[in-house]
Protein backbone atom coordinates (compact mmCIF):
# COMPACT_ATOMS: atom_id res chain seq x y z
CA UNK A 1 0.00 0.00 0.00
CA UNK A 2 1.58 3.00 -1.01
CA UNK A 3 0.75 6.05 1.31
CA UNK A 4 0.87 9.63 0.62
CA UNK A 5 0.98 11.60 4.25
CA UNK A 6 -0.30 15.44 3.31
CA UNK A 7 0.44 18.20 5.68
CA UNK A 8 -0.02 22.06 5.24
CA UNK A 9 0.09 24.71 7.81
CA UNK A 10 -0.21 28.76 7.33
CA UNK A 11 0.92 31.35 9.22
CA UNK A 12 -2.53 31.72 11.33
CA UNK A 13 -2.47 27.63 11.90
CA UNK A 14 1.26 27.99 13.67
CA UNK A 15 -0.56 29.92 16.44
CA UNK A 16 -3.11 27.42 16.75
CA UNK A 17 -0.70 24.17 17.07
CA UNK A 18 -1.43 22.75 13.75
CA UNK A 19 2.34 22.73 13.16
CA UNK A 20 4.16 20.62 10.72
CA UNK A 21 5.70 18.47 13.26
CA UNK A 22 2.54 17.70 15.60
CA UNK A 23 0.84 16.74 11.82
CA UNK A 24 3.87 14.72 10.96
CA UNK A 25 3.78 12.68 14.59
CA UNK A 26 -0.04 11.86 14.43
CA UNK A 27 -0.28 11.01 10.52
CA UNK A 28 2.76 8.34 11.02
CA UNK A 29 1.33 7.23 14.41
CA UNK A 30 -1.86 6.68 11.88
CA UNK A 31 0.43 5.00 9.54
CA UNK A 32 2.12 2.31 12.03
CA UNK A 33 -1.08 1.81 13.70
CA UNK A 34 -2.94 0.63 9.59
CA UNK A 35 0.39 -1.49 9.35
CA UNK A 36 1.10 0.81 6.28
CA UNK A 37 5.03 1.05 5.91
CA UNK A 38 5.43 2.59 2.93
CA UNK A 39 4.63 6.09 3.49
CA UNK A 40 5.58 9.81 1.54
CA UNK A 41 4.95 13.31 3.12
CA UNK A 42 3.76 15.75 1.10
CA UNK A 43 4.42 19.17 2.72
CA UNK A 44 3.26 22.81 2.36
CA UNK A 45 5.26 25.19 4.80
CA UNK A 46 3.53 28.53 5.29
CA UNK A 47 0.15 28.02 2.50
CA UNK A 48 -2.69 29.46 2.48
CA UNK A 49 -5.59 26.95 1.91
CA UNK A 50 -7.20 29.88 -0.59
CA UNK A 51 -6.15 27.87 -3.41
CA UNK A 52 -4.69 24.10 -4.65
CA UNK A 53 -1.46 26.18 -6.45
CA UNK A 54 0.86 24.95 -3.43
CA UNK A 55 4.62 23.09 -4.23
CA UNK A 56 3.60 19.54 -1.99
CA UNK A 57 0.19 19.60 -3.57
CA UNK A 58 1.20 19.83 -7.19
CA UNK A 59 3.52 17.05 -6.33
CA UNK A 60 0.80 15.29 -4.44
CA UNK A 61 -1.59 15.22 -7.46
CA UNK A 62 1.41 14.80 -10.17
CA UNK A 63 1.90 11.62 -8.39
CA UNK A 64 -1.29 10.39 -8.31
CA UNK A 65 -2.01 11.06 -11.53
CA UNK A 66 1.14 8.89 -12.80
CA UNK A 67 -0.20 5.94 -10.92
CA UNK A 68 2.76 6.16 -7.92
CA UNK A 69 -0.13 6.29 -4.92
CA UNK A 70 -3.11 4.20 -3.24
CA UNK A 71 -3.79 5.86 -0.50
CA UNK A 72 -4.05 9.54 -0.12
CA UNK A 73 -4.52 10.90 4.21
CA UNK A 74 -4.57 13.80 6.01
CA UNK A 75 -4.79 14.48 9.59
CA UNK A 76 -8.18 16.96 8.80
CA UNK A 77 -10.06 17.86 6.44
CA UNK A 78 -9.13 21.40 5.99
CA UNK A 79 -5.38 20.33 5.57
CA UNK A 80 -6.70 20.09 2.00
CA UNK A 81 -8.31 22.78 1.38
CA UNK A 82 -10.70 25.09 2.98
CA UNK A 83 -12.68 25.81 -0.16
CA UNK A 84 -15.61 23.59 -0.68
CA UNK A 85 -15.29 23.68 -4.43
CA UNK A 86 -11.64 22.33 -4.07
CA UNK A 87 -12.62 19.82 -1.50
CA UNK A 88 -14.84 18.27 -4.05
CA UNK A 89 -12.58 18.60 -7.02
CA UNK A 90 -10.03 16.81 -5.33
CA UNK A 91 -12.17 14.11 -4.14
CA UNK A 92 -13.68 13.34 -6.98
CA UNK A 93 -11.57 14.59 -10.07
CA UNK A 94 -7.90 13.47 -8.32
CA UNK A 95 -8.66 10.76 -5.70
CA UNK A 96 -11.61 8.73 -7.30
CA UNK A 97 -10.67 9.72 -10.85
CA UNK A 98 -7.36 7.53 -10.41
CA UNK A 99 -8.38 4.83 -7.76
CA UNK A 100 -6.77 6.81 -4.83
CA UNK A 101 -8.61 6.27 -1.24
CA UNK A 102 -8.97 9.27 0.92
CA UNK A 103 -8.63 8.92 4.75
CA UNK A 104 -8.96 11.74 7.53
CA UNK A 105 -6.93 10.53 10.33
CA UNK A 106 -9.43 12.63 12.70
CA UNK A 107 -12.51 12.46 11.21
CA UNK A 108 -14.34 9.69 10.69
CA UNK A 109 -16.14 9.02 6.83
CA UNK A 110 -16.21 6.32 4.03
CA UNK A 111 -15.53 7.73 0.95
CA UNK A 112 -16.60 4.27 -0.82
CA UNK A 113 -20.76 5.19 0.58
CA UNK A 114 -22.82 7.51 -0.24
CA UNK A 115 -23.09 9.02 3.18
CA UNK A 116 -19.41 9.14 3.96
CA UNK A 117 -19.29 11.84 0.39
CA UNK A 118 -22.19 13.36 2.18
CA UNK A 119 -20.34 13.96 5.56
CA UNK A 120 -17.13 15.24 3.72
CA UNK A 121 -19.74 17.66 1.81
CA UNK A 122 -20.88 18.99 5.12
CA UNK A 123 -17.12 18.87 6.67
CA UNK A 124 -16.67 20.80 3.80
CA UNK A 125 -18.80 23.55 4.39
CA UNK A 126 -17.83 23.96 7.49
CA UNK A 127 -14.39 24.20 6.39
CA UNK A 128 -15.30 27.33 3.96
CA UNK A 129 -17.60 28.83 6.63
CA UNK A 130 -14.44 28.92 9.21
CA UNK A 131 -12.34 30.39 6.33
CA UNK A 132 -14.54 33.27 5.80
CA UNK A 133 -15.22 34.04 9.24
CA UNK A 134 -11.57 34.32 9.66
CA UNK A 135 -11.17 36.61 6.75
CA UNK A 136 -14.36 38.55 8.19
CA UNK A 137 -12.32 38.97 11.51
CA UNK A 138 -9.13 39.53 10.01
CA UNK A 139 -10.21 41.97 7.63
CA UNK A 140 -12.69 43.87 10.61
CA UNK A 141 -9.82 44.23 12.92
CA UNK A 142 -7.34 45.66 10.14
CA UNK A 143 -9.73 48.33 9.39
CA UNK A 144 -10.49 49.59 12.87
CA UNK A 145 -6.75 49.44 13.38
CA UNK A 146 -6.91 51.84 10.20
CA UNK A 147 -8.84 53.93 10.84
CA UNK A 148 -7.16 54.40 14.24
CA UNK A 149 -4.55 55.62 12.47
CA UNK A 150 -2.43 52.69 13.89
CA UNK A 151 -0.29 50.47 11.08
CA UNK A 152 -2.16 47.52 9.93
CA UNK A 153 -0.19 44.79 10.62
CA UNK A 154 2.19 42.65 8.54
CA UNK A 155 5.83 43.32 7.59
CA UNK A 156 7.25 46.48 8.52
CA UNK A 157 7.97 48.48 5.10
CA UNK A 158 11.96 48.86 4.58
CA UNK A 159 12.53 52.18 6.17
CA UNK A 160 10.55 51.14 9.63
CA UNK A 161 10.30 48.83 12.21
CA UNK A 162 7.21 47.75 14.89
CA UNK A 163 7.71 49.31 18.36
CA UNK A 164 8.38 47.12 20.95
CA UNK A 165 4.68 47.97 21.60
CA UNK A 166 3.30 45.98 18.21
CA UNK A 167 1.24 49.32 17.78
CA UNK A 168 2.48 51.30 15.61
CA UNK A 169 5.91 51.89 13.09
CA UNK A 170 9.35 53.57 14.07
CA UNK A 171 12.17 54.99 11.92
CA UNK A 172 15.64 52.95 11.34
CA UNK A 173 17.42 56.31 10.94
CA UNK A 174 19.92 54.41 7.94
CA UNK A 175 17.13 53.43 6.30
CA UNK A 176 14.80 56.17 6.59
CA UNK A 177 18.32 58.29 4.97
CA UNK A 178 18.39 55.72 1.83
CA UNK A 179 14.55 56.45 1.35
CA UNK A 180 14.69 59.91 1.29
CA UNK A 181 17.64 59.53 -0.90
CA UNK A 182 15.79 57.37 -3.26
CA UNK A 183 12.56 59.71 -3.29
CA UNK A 184 14.81 62.77 -3.88
CA UNK A 185 16.66 60.97 -7.04
CA UNK A 186 13.57 58.92 -8.68
CA UNK A 187 12.67 62.60 -9.09
CA UNK A 188 15.81 64.22 -10.43
CA UNK A 189 15.24 61.24 -13.43
CA UNK A 190 16.75 57.97 -12.02
CA UNK A 191 15.53 54.78 -13.27
CA UNK A 192 14.20 52.22 -11.27
CA UNK A 193 17.20 49.89 -12.06
CA UNK A 194 19.74 52.60 -11.31
CA UNK A 195 17.76 53.34 -8.21
CA UNK A 196 17.63 49.53 -7.22
CA UNK A 197 22.00 48.91 -8.34
CA UNK A 198 22.87 51.97 -5.98
CA UNK A 199 20.13 50.77 -2.96
CA UNK A 200 21.39 47.75 -3.23
CA UNK A 201 25.12 48.71 -2.96
CA UNK A 202 24.52 50.58 0.12
CA UNK A 203 22.56 48.14 1.39
CA UNK A 204 23.94 44.44 0.59
CA UNK A 205 21.63 42.57 3.08
CA UNK A 206 18.46 43.62 1.62
CA UNK A 207 16.94 43.13 -2.04
CA UNK A 208 16.73 45.54 -4.36
CA UNK A 209 15.17 44.98 -7.50
CA UNK A 210 13.26 47.56 -9.98
CA UNK A 211 10.10 46.44 -9.03
CA UNK A 212 10.97 46.72 -5.44
CA UNK A 213 11.70 50.60 -5.85
CA UNK A 214 8.64 51.33 -7.77
CA UNK A 215 6.62 49.68 -5.15
CA UNK A 216 8.98 52.18 -2.18
CA UNK A 217 7.82 55.37 -4.95
CA UNK A 218 4.58 54.21 -4.46
CA UNK A 219 3.85 53.56 -0.78
CA UNK A 220 1.59 56.12 0.97
CA UNK A 221 3.04 55.28 4.27
CA UNK A 222 6.40 57.07 3.78
CA UNK A 223 4.15 60.07 3.49
CA UNK A 224 2.36 58.80 6.90
CA UNK A 225 -0.93 57.71 4.49
CA UNK A 226 -2.70 54.32 4.91
CA UNK A 227 -4.58 53.13 2.17
CA UNK A 228 -7.15 50.26 2.54
CA UNK A 229 -10.27 49.60 -0.24
CA UNK A 230 -9.30 52.64 -1.91
CA UNK A 231 -9.45 54.50 0.63
CA UNK A 232 -6.76 56.82 2.05
CA UNK A 233 -6.71 57.27 5.59
CA UNK A 234 -3.97 59.40 7.78
CA UNK A 235 -1.36 57.40 9.62
CA UNK A 236 0.16 58.23 13.67
CA UNK A 237 3.60 56.68 11.91
CA UNK A 238 6.18 59.51 11.61
CA UNK A 239 6.15 60.32 8.10
CA UNK A 240 9.97 59.79 6.31
CA UNK A 241 8.99 62.10 3.41
CA UNK A 242 7.57 65.42 3.67
CA UNK A 243 4.13 66.67 1.74
CA UNK A 244 6.17 68.53 -1.27
CA UNK A 245 8.84 65.65 -1.71
CA UNK A 246 5.57 62.92 -1.93
CA UNK A 247 3.77 65.34 -4.56
CA UNK A 248 6.74 66.09 -6.44
CA UNK A 249 7.44 61.99 -6.09
CA UNK A 250 3.18 61.50 -7.94
CA UNK A 251 3.68 64.17 -10.90
CA UNK A 252 7.27 62.31 -11.70
CA UNK A 253 5.63 58.85 -11.21
CA UNK A 254 2.52 60.29 -13.35
CA UNK A 255 4.65 61.44 -15.93
CA UNK A 256 6.58 57.65 -16.62
CA UNK A 257 2.96 56.29 -16.23
CA UNK A 258 1.90 58.27 -18.98
CA UNK A 259 4.28 57.32 -21.43
CA UNK A 260 6.60 60.06 -21.60
CA UNK A 261 10.44 58.72 -22.53
CA UNK A 262 13.11 58.57 -19.45
CA UNK A 263 15.01 61.64 -18.66
CA UNK A 264 18.27 58.87 -19.17
CA UNK A 265 20.37 59.69 -22.83
CA UNK A 266 19.56 56.53 -24.05
CA UNK A 267 17.34 56.29 -27.23
CA UNK A 268 15.75 53.00 -26.72
CA UNK A 269 15.07 52.62 -22.86
CA UNK A 270 12.35 50.74 -22.47
CA UNK A 271 12.12 49.29 -25.84
CA UNK A 272 14.48 46.57 -26.10
CA UNK A 273 13.93 42.95 -25.35
CA UNK A 274 16.51 39.96 -25.11
CA UNK A 275 16.64 37.09 -27.80
CA UNK A 276 17.83 34.91 -25.89
CA UNK A 277 16.00 34.75 -22.63
CA UNK A 278 13.05 37.44 -23.27
CA UNK A 279 14.25 39.24 -20.78
CA UNK A 280 14.08 43.23 -20.74
CA UNK A 281 17.56 44.64 -22.26
CA UNK A 282 19.17 47.72 -19.88
CA UNK A 283 21.31 50.49 -19.85
CA UNK A 284 24.98 49.90 -18.14
CA UNK A 285 27.54 53.02 -17.51
CA UNK A 286 30.81 51.41 -16.89
CA UNK A 287 34.02 53.17 -15.91
CA UNK A 288 37.64 51.96 -16.87
CA UNK A 289 41.02 53.44 -16.50
CA UNK A 290 43.16 54.75 -19.39
CA UNK A 291 46.78 55.63 -18.17
CA UNK A 292 47.04 58.28 -21.10
CA UNK A 293 43.16 59.64 -21.26
CA UNK A 294 42.34 58.89 -17.51
CA UNK A 295 39.15 57.65 -16.74
CA UNK A 296 37.37 56.61 -20.05
CA UNK A 297 32.86 55.71 -19.93
CA UNK A 298 31.62 52.58 -21.78
CA UNK A 299 27.53 52.78 -22.37
CA UNK A 300 26.03 49.76 -23.14
CA UNK A 301 22.83 47.91 -23.59
CA UNK A 302 22.84 44.77 -21.31
CA UNK A 303 20.59 41.78 -20.72
CA UNK A 304 18.45 42.19 -17.13
CA UNK A 305 19.16 38.82 -16.09
CA UNK A 306 22.47 38.52 -16.75
CA UNK A 307 22.82 41.77 -15.10
CA UNK A 308 20.78 40.71 -12.25
CA UNK A 309 20.90 36.81 -11.57
CA UNK A 310 25.04 36.54 -12.61
CA UNK A 311 25.25 33.17 -11.45
CA UNK A 312 22.76 31.31 -13.82
CA UNK A 313 22.69 34.31 -16.26
CA UNK A 314 22.05 34.72 -19.78
CA UNK A 315 24.72 34.53 -22.37
CA UNK A 316 23.82 37.78 -24.54
CA UNK A 317 26.57 40.10 -23.45
CA UNK A 318 27.36 43.58 -23.81
CA UNK A 319 25.90 45.51 -26.82
CA UNK A 320 27.74 49.31 -27.54
CA UNK A 321 25.31 51.63 -27.10
CA UNK A 322 26.22 53.56 -29.84
CA UNK A 323 26.25 50.85 -32.31
CA UNK A 324 22.74 49.75 -31.32
CA UNK A 325 21.51 53.18 -31.65
CA UNK A 326 22.86 54.13 -34.78
CA UNK A 327 21.71 50.62 -36.44
CA UNK A 328 18.08 51.53 -35.20
CA UNK A 329 18.28 55.24 -36.52
CA UNK A 330 19.87 54.16 -40.16
CA UNK A 331 16.54 51.32 -40.55
CA UNK A 332 14.22 54.31 -39.50
CA UNK A 333 16.07 56.58 -42.30
CA UNK A 334 15.93 53.50 -45.00
CA UNK A 335 12.46 52.68 -44.80
CA UNK A 336 11.04 56.00 -44.51
CA UNK A 337 12.81 56.89 -48.13
CA UNK A 338 12.06 53.23 -49.40
CA UNK A 339 8.35 52.10 -50.29
CA UNK A 340 8.84 48.72 -51.34
CA UNK A 341 10.88 48.67 -47.33
CA UNK A 342 7.56 50.20 -46.08
CA UNK A 343 5.82 47.57 -47.54
CA UNK A 344 8.36 44.70 -46.05
CA UNK A 345 8.68 45.85 -42.53
CA UNK A 346 5.05 45.53 -41.98
CA UNK A 347 5.17 42.16 -41.85
CA UNK A 348 7.13 42.40 -38.79
CA UNK A 349 3.74 44.21 -36.98
CA UNK A 350 1.84 40.76 -37.13
CA UNK A 351 5.20 39.32 -35.88
CA UNK A 352 4.81 38.51 -32.04
CA UNK A 353 8.04 37.38 -31.48
CA UNK A 354 7.29 33.63 -30.41
CA UNK A 355 10.60 32.75 -29.63
CA UNK A 356 11.09 35.54 -26.99
CA UNK A 357 7.79 34.31 -25.44
CA UNK A 358 9.23 31.05 -26.02
CA UNK A 359 11.96 31.64 -23.97
CA UNK A 360 10.59 33.15 -21.26
CA UNK A 361 7.94 30.49 -20.70
CA UNK A 362 10.53 27.72 -20.47
CA UNK A 363 12.46 30.13 -17.94
CA UNK A 364 9.19 29.58 -15.83
CA UNK A 365 8.70 26.05 -16.48
CA UNK A 366 12.55 25.67 -15.70
CA UNK A 367 12.51 27.84 -11.83
CA UNK A 368 9.29 25.75 -11.63
CA UNK A 369 10.49 22.72 -11.76
CA UNK A 370 14.04 23.37 -10.25
CA UNK A 371 11.64 25.01 -7.08
CA UNK A 372 9.55 21.62 -6.81
CA UNK A 373 12.88 19.65 -6.82
CA UNK A 374 14.27 21.58 -4.49
CA UNK A 375 10.86 21.10 -1.91
CA UNK A 376 11.32 17.59 -2.58
CA UNK A 377 14.48 17.30 -1.47
CA UNK A 378 13.41 18.69 1.32
CA UNK A 379 10.71 17.20 2.40
CA UNK A 380 12.28 14.09 2.01
CA UNK A 381 15.19 14.95 4.14
CA UNK A 382 17.92 14.49 1.11
CA UNK A 383 18.93 18.52 1.85
CA UNK A 384 18.43 21.28 5.03
CA UNK A 385 15.93 24.30 4.16
CA UNK A 386 18.67 26.37 4.99
CA UNK A 387 21.37 25.45 2.78
CA UNK A 388 18.98 25.78 -0.44
CA UNK A 389 17.25 28.95 0.74
CA UNK A 390 19.20 31.43 -1.17
CA UNK A 391 19.08 29.04 -4.36
CA UNK A 392 15.12 29.17 -3.82
CA UNK A 393 15.07 33.00 -3.35
CA UNK A 394 17.31 33.03 -6.56
CA UNK A 395 14.76 30.93 -8.97
CA UNK A 396 11.54 32.95 -7.24
CA UNK A 397 13.13 35.84 -8.22
CA UNK A 398 14.09 34.50 -11.59
CA UNK A 399 10.40 33.02 -11.92
CA UNK A 400 9.00 36.92 -10.92
CA UNK A 401 11.69 38.62 -13.47
CA UNK A 402 10.54 36.44 -16.37
CA UNK A 403 6.55 36.38 -15.59
CA UNK A 404 7.16 40.18 -15.27
CA UNK A 405 8.77 40.28 -18.94
CA UNK A 406 5.80 37.85 -20.19
CA UNK A 407 3.27 40.53 -19.23
CA UNK A 408 5.06 43.46 -20.51
CA UNK A 409 5.32 41.68 -23.99
CA UNK A 410 1.54 40.97 -23.91
CA UNK A 411 0.79 44.18 -23.02
CA UNK A 412 3.32 46.05 -25.82
CA UNK A 413 1.42 43.47 -28.64
CA UNK A 414 0.35 44.72 -32.09
CA UNK A 415 -3.63 44.16 -30.29
CA UNK A 416 -3.02 46.01 -27.81
CA UNK A 417 -1.36 49.15 -29.41
CA UNK A 418 -3.07 51.92 -31.65
CA UNK A 419 -0.60 51.38 -34.85
CA UNK A 420 0.73 54.78 -37.28
CA UNK A 421 -0.04 55.05 -40.26
CA UNK A 422 2.88 54.18 -42.14
CA UNK A 423 2.67 58.10 -44.29
CA UNK A 424 3.54 59.45 -40.87
CA UNK A 425 7.29 57.57 -41.18
CA UNK A 426 7.71 58.60 -44.22
CA UNK A 427 8.16 62.39 -43.24
CA UNK A 428 10.51 61.05 -40.51
CA UNK A 429 13.74 60.68 -42.28
CA UNK A 430 14.52 64.53 -43.40
CA UNK A 431 14.03 65.22 -40.46
CA UNK A 432 15.09 62.95 -37.72
CA UNK A 433 18.82 65.00 -37.24
CA UNK A 434 16.87 68.45 -36.32
CA UNK A 435 14.60 66.93 -33.71
CA UNK A 436 15.53 66.97 -29.94
CA UNK A 437 16.27 64.07 -28.48
CA UNK A 438 13.46 64.13 -26.23
CA UNK A 439 11.50 64.14 -29.16
CA UNK A 440 12.96 61.70 -30.76
CA UNK A 441 12.30 59.09 -27.71
CA UNK A 442 8.84 59.81 -28.17
CA UNK A 443 8.33 59.17 -32.21
CA UNK A 444 10.19 56.01 -31.47
CA UNK A 445 7.25 54.83 -29.00
CA UNK A 446 4.99 55.76 -31.55
CA UNK A 447 6.57 53.46 -34.47
CA UNK A 448 8.25 51.56 -32.39
CA UNK A 449 6.90 47.96 -30.25
CA UNK A 450 9.67 46.59 -29.07
CA UNK A 451 13.68 45.76 -30.17
CA UNK A 452 14.96 41.68 -30.46
CA UNK A 453 18.54 42.29 -29.65
CA UNK A 454 20.49 39.48 -30.95
CA UNK A 455 23.89 38.22 -29.66
CA UNK A 456 26.57 39.99 -31.02
CA UNK A 457 26.84 39.47 -34.86
CA UNK A 458 23.27 39.47 -35.56
CA UNK A 459 21.52 42.73 -36.02
CA UNK A 460 18.72 43.50 -33.57
CA UNK A 461 15.12 43.06 -35.52
CA UNK A 462 12.75 45.76 -34.78
CA UNK A 463 8.83 45.19 -34.20
CA UNK A 464 7.08 48.09 -35.85
CA UNK A 465 3.99 49.86 -34.90
CA UNK A 466 2.73 50.63 -38.49
CA UNK A 467 -0.19 49.89 -40.39
CA UNK A 468 -1.47 51.11 -44.06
Amino acid sequence: MRVACYLRVSTLDQVQGYSLDMQRERLEAYCKAQGWVDYTFYMDDGESATNLDRPGMRRLIRHIEEKKLDVAIVLKLDRLSRKQKDVLYLLEDVFEKHGVSFVSATEPFNTSTPLGKAMIGVLAVFAQLERDMIVERTVGGKLQRIRGGKWHGGHAPFGYQWHESGDFLEMVPDEADTVIEIFRRFIDGDSYSELSRWAQEKHPSHTFEASIIKRIISRPAYAGKMLYSGTMYESTTEPIVDAKTWEDSRRELKRRNDGLPPRGDYLLTGLCRCSLCGSSVVHETKQHKNKKTGKVYYKDYICCKAQKFKPYSCTMGYHRRIEVEDYIVHKIKTISSDDNDVQNQLGTKSDNNEEIIHALKSRIKAADSGLENLMEAIQIGAVKASSVAKRIKDLEEEKEAAEKSLEEIKDSSPANNESVDVSFIREIGDVWDELTEEEQKIILRKIVLYVKINPRGTEPEITWNLST
